[in-house]
């Protein structure tokens, strides 16, 4: 069975163009918050303050040590 190709009217192709452009700009902009999150050290330290001391506890004590 062959399946013949459809024919789209312009419209057609701007509003599917339109549709993905605006796909597009929402993933990216999903991305964009994400990484935000991600890299936003008032959100980890928020959520993890424990972790986050222990991290400062250590580089402090790995770079006092470093200077004698």
């Amino acid at each position: 069975m062959t399946l013949a190709p459809r024919q789209s009217t312009e419209s057609e192709l701007r509003e599917e163009l339109e549709r993905t452009r605006t796909q597009v700009v929402d993933t990216a902009q999903a991305l964009r918050r994400q990484l935000h999150d991600i890299w936003d050290v008032r959100h980890w330290v928020a959520r993890r303050p424990g972790v986050t001391l222990g991290i400062a506890f250590t580089a402090g004590l790995w770079l006092g040590i470093r200077r004698r």
